[in-house]
C-alpha cells in the first residue's frame, strides 16, 4: 500500500465512477482499475460494490475511507506546520458560520490588528455538512447555533442569543411587552425553511409550549419573512441580532416569558490538529470577541 494507491482510491470513492475518477486524475482508466485492484488485494476485502459499470463504496470502503481522509489530513497539517516554521506559510483562515450577519464586525475588529490575513468563508445551512467539512479539514473553525457533538470536535459557547415572536404592527399583540408562547398556538407562522437549524429550534419552542405550529409560508431569507410579517400575513420568530439589523421597518418583537426562547452560538475547531498560528489567534480573538 501506497500513497498513490490512496490518492486513487479517495478519488473513485468521491466520483463513484472509474471513469470520471481517471480523468481528473489524468491517467488511462485501466490503469486506475488495477490500482484499486493491488489495493483490495493488499488489504484483502473489496472495497466496493461493482453492478455492470457501475461502482459505489460498499461498507469496508466507507470504514476506510474515514481512515484515508485522516491520512491525507495528516499530511496537509504536516506540509502547513513545516510551512510555518520555516516562515514561508500563508496567513489565511478558513471559516464556516452559519450566518453571516454577525460577520462584518467580527472580521472588521479582527483585521485592523491582523491586515495581512485573508479569509475563506463559506455558508452552512445545516450542521452536518459544517461538522463533514470541519472533519475533513477543508475549513479551520466553524461557527454555528448548535454545538457540534463529535468526539474529535470541541466546541465552546459563545454567547446566548434570545429570539423574539415577532407580530405585525397592528396585530393583537403588538401592544404587549411579553407574551407566553402558548398564546400564540392559533397564530399563522411564517416560518425558515425545513434546511435552516432555526427551523428546528423554533419548533422545538413551539413543542415545548404544547402546541405544533401551523405554517402558512416557509422562507430562507429573514429579510424577506420580516415584510410578510408587516404585511400582516402571519408571525415569526426573530433573533436578537435582527434588532440591530439595518432593516428600515422590523416588526413587532415581544419577549417570550415561557418558555424560555434563545439559542447559543458556538465556536468549533477540530481537537488536537494542527493549527496555524493566525487560526489559533483568530480562534482566541473571537472567543474574547463574544465575551465582551
Amino acid at each position: 500500500m501506497d500513497i498513490l494507491q490512496l490518492k486513487y482510491f479517495r478519488e473513485v470513492a468521491q466520483s463513484e465512477s472509474m471513469t470520471k475518477a481517471a480523468e481528473k486524475l489524468h491517467i488511462a482508466q485501466p490503469s486506475l482499475s488495477k490500482t484499486i485492484l493491488r489495493l483490495e488485494k493488499g488489504l484483502g476485502v473489496a472495497l466496493f460494490d461493482r453492478v455492470g459499470k457501475r461502482i459505489k463504496l460498499n461498507d469496508c470502503g466507507k470504514l476506510f475511507l474515514k481512515r484515508v481522509e485522516r491520512v491525507f489530513n495528516e499530511l496537509d497539517a504536516g506540509q502547513r506546520e513545516l510551512a510555518d516554521l520555516a516562515g514561508i506559510g500563508q496567513e489565511h483562515v478558513t471559516l464556516g458560520a452559519s450566518s453571516s450577519r454577525f460577520l462584518p464586525n467580527l472580521l472588521n475588529g479582527f483585521l485592523v490588528e491582523h491586515p495581512q490575513v485573508n479569509f475563506r468563508l463559506r455558508h452552512f445551512a445545516r450542521q452536518a455538512e459544517m461538522q463533514e467539512q470541519l472533519l475533513n479539514g477543508q475549513i479551520d473553525l466553524s461557527i454555528f447555533f448548535l454545538p457540534i457533538i463529535h468526539p474529535q470536535i470541541h466546541s465552546e459557547p459563545l454567547i446566548d442569543e434570545e429570539i423574539f415572536l415577532a407580530v405585525p404592527p397592528k396585530h393583537h399583540l403588538a401592544d404587549r411587552k411579553s407574551i407566553q408562547l402558548r398564546e400564540a398556538a392559533a397564530e399563522s407562522f411564517i416560518s425558515y425553511t425545513a434546511d435552516s437549524e432555526l427551523w428546528d429550534i423554533t419548533h422545538n419552542f413551539c413543542r415545548q409550549a404544547g402546541f405544533e405550529p401551523s405554517i402558512v409560508f416557509e422562507i430562507e431569507s429573514l429579510e424577506a419573512i420580516a415584510t410578510l410579517v408587516n404585511a400582516g400575513l402571519g408571525v415569526t420568530f426573530l433573533p436578537a441580532y435582527w434588532r440591530q439589523s439595518d432593516i428600515s421597518h422590523l416588526p413587532v418583537q415581544l419577549h417570550i416569558e415561557n418558555p424560555v426562547c434563545q439559542r447559543t452560538i458556538w465556536l468549533s475547531w477540530i481537537k488536537g490538529r494542527y493549527m496555524s498560528p493566525i487560526t489559533n489567534i483568530f480562534k482566541n480573538f473571537v472567543i474574547r470577541y463574544f465575551s465582551r
